[in-house]
């Protein structure tokens, strides 16, 4: 303990000096046979008897990869286990549910979706969805039945804020049919599967017992035979943690929890990329701490005592130095600057098409993402995709609008010429962003941009709170907010930040019939992506909003610690391992 105060203070006047000079899903893979009592842990390879001709085993190329307790640093706390609680929106909370349960199935970075608890069949017009059980065990060694999958879909529904549950079965019917369950729509409803096979979402399979024990209670029954609205304790004793999944929780505290192999699992082969991968379970533990203090998780960092946690900027060139490996992600946010086109602020100069095309055509997105992200150009996602999916979404990702001529060109004539055509005669605009962090390090570059072509601009710079109350009513003042937004992986119109007009209040037709399509057809069809094309050249011709580009997602791990993980999702560390002296307890 001495040891990390001591260099607490260290890096406490090492940054004060550095201060002085951000498609259609398939079907599932065939079963692997399942074995209750089977360990994802190898034994050691055999070799031949003496005497006999038998030959000798080939030895297991991942043997030396297993085993190590791995100790991971956060800041993000954590409130519940329950994994049928909206509570597990939290990331503090997702790292023990996506750990300790599965879900019926599961869908890749790709929307490709894989089997866990159950088999996959969806009808030739995606009006049925059926998930029939597969062989799987909970940690506790039962095998789980049709009963538990039923009982956990039921208390995960009833559970779901009304708006999410309308969202998933304001049209479906549900039922239980032999060893299956079924899902029946009366249109196809692009949300339900998407939902129910979501990595992160609360369709986990817990047993009928526990589901029971935190039964749900109130809400009213639904016309697709669920229950809506309803209520229930919070599952809260570790030893009612009981799911099929890779690692078991040991031990749950507000400062720290442990998960131990789940000797019970059972690995599925598959060809996935990211989350549904083959899951190898490497790690004998994995302990969760919780260290809000940045500069006491870098200095723990650097002495060894975590594994795997964040290092300060300051302290970056030291951790390198010190053998400390800095691993980058992609992300699923974007930051951009949304206009206000509600009908409520018709007399803002940003409501003239003219006056956005002009903004858009001064603003250096390369500036902007370089000033968001500490001037690293090595923490920018590249190329740069202002698009409402990520770039790995190879049905939909497209460039269209950076291959426009209309996006980051940074063309002062081109953006007098818009202004000229506009309407704009002086007005103030009025510019909402947070008073510091990197919202308000954009402005300062997009600010002096609009500047330059003659537009006058009046910064409205809030705190944190204000700002997350302000960018969501229309009628507080602003024509431009500046946050960041979250993109989908899959299919655009399952995160409707964009498609829906939170972002901007923005209404036209054409935006009504593609986003209308796009709900109503199979993820990845042609409908769906002609649609998607049509909205992104609308967003092209109209600048409802700029987007700008990703920062990455970053982490840091000792020098022996392989993080093995794909795609967006970086929380799952089940394939992670320690290349050589792991950490015993």
């Amino acid at each position: 303990m001495k040891r990390i105060i001591a260099l607490i203070l260290a890096l406490v006047m090492t940054m004060a000096l550095v201060a002085c000079g951000g498609d259609k899903p398939t079907s599932s893979t065939p079963s692997t046979p399942s074995n209750p009592t089977q360990s994802s842990k190898p034994s050691n390879p055999s070799t031949s008897t003496p005497g006999t001709d038998k030959p000798a085993e080939p030895a297991d190329p991942d043997a030396d990869k297993y085993g190590g307790d791995l100790i991971y640093a956060t800041g993000n706390a954590w409130t519940s286990f329950d994994p049928h609680q909206q509570s597990q929106s939290s990331l503090g909370n997702l790292y023990s549910i996506v750990h300790y349960t599965e879900g019926m199935a599961v869908k890749d970075i790709n929307g490709k979706i894989y089997p866990q608890v159950c088999d996959l069949e969806e009808s030739a017009d995606g009006l049925t969805i059926k998930f029939t059980l597969r062989e799987r065990y909970f940690s506790n060694g039962e095998k789980v039945t049709i009963e538990d999958v039923d009982a956990s879909i039921r208390r995960a529904a009833a559970l779901m804020n009304e708006t999410n549950f309308d969202k998933y079965f304001a049209e479906t019917t549900y039922k239980v049919e032999g060893n299956s369950v079924i899902f029946t729509t009366e249109r196809y409803n692009i949300n339900l599967l998407s939902g129910l096979v979501s990595f992160t979402g609360v369709f986990k399979i817990m047993p009928k017992e526990i589901c029971d024990k935190y039964a749900i209670t109130g809400g009213t029954q639904h016309a697709s035979g669920l229950v809506k609205g309803a209520t229930a304790p919070d599952l809260n004793v570790i030893e009612d943690a009981i799911g099929s999944g890779t690692y078991k929780l040991s031990k749950y505290t507000e400062e720290e929890f442990t998960m131990v192999r789940n000797e019970k699992y059972v690995a599925i082969e598959t060809d996935a990329v990211g989350v549904a991968k083959e899951a190898k379970c490497y790690l004998d533990s994995i302990s969760f701490q919780l260290n809000k203090d940045a500069s006491s998780r870098t200095a723990a960092m650097l002495t060894g005592d975590y594994d795997i946690g964040s290092v300060q900027t300051a302290m970056e060139d030291t951790a390198l130095a010190q053998g400390l490996k800095f691993r980058t992600a992609g992300t699923t946010w974007t930051h951009g600057i949304f206009f206000n086109l509600d009908e409520s602020n018709t007399d803002s100069p940003v409501y003239d098409v003219n006056v956005r095309k002009a903004i858009r055509a001064i603003i250096d997105v390369d500036a902007v993402m370089l000033a968001i992200c500490g001037g690293k150009e090595s923490k920018i996602d590249y190329p740069l995709t202002p698009t409402p999916v990520v770039k790995e979404s190879t049905a939909y990702h497209n460039t269209m609008l950076a291959d426009s001529g209309e996006w980051n060109i940074k063309d002062a004539a081109k953006a007098k010429a818009y202004l000229a055509q506009s309407s704009y005669n002086g007005e103030k605009i009025v510019y909402l962003t947070h008073a510091s962090g990197a919202f308000y390090t954009a402005a300062m570059v997009i600010i002096p941009a609009m500047e330059s072509i003659g537009l006058k601009v009046e910064l409205m710079a809030v705190d944190n709170g204000s700002h997350s109350a302000m960018r969501k009513d229309p009628k507080t003042g602003h024509d431009i907010g500046c946050w960041e937004v979250q993109k989908n992986t899959e299919n655009p119109v399952l995160h409707g930040t964009f498609v829906t007009g939170t972002q901007g209040w923005w209404s036209h037709p054409v935006k009504d019939e593609t986003i209308s399509i796009m709900q109503t057809t199979p993820s990845g069809s042609a409908e769906s992506v002609a649609a998607y094309e049509k909205y992104t050249q609308l967003v092209i011709d109209e600048c409802p909003y700029i987007l700008f580009g990703n920062p990455t997602g970053s982490e840091w791990t000792q020098g022996n610690v392989e993080k093995n993980t794909t795609g967006q999702i970086n929380y799952y560390l089940w394939n992670t391992y320690f290349t050589e002296n792991p950490r015993t307890k």
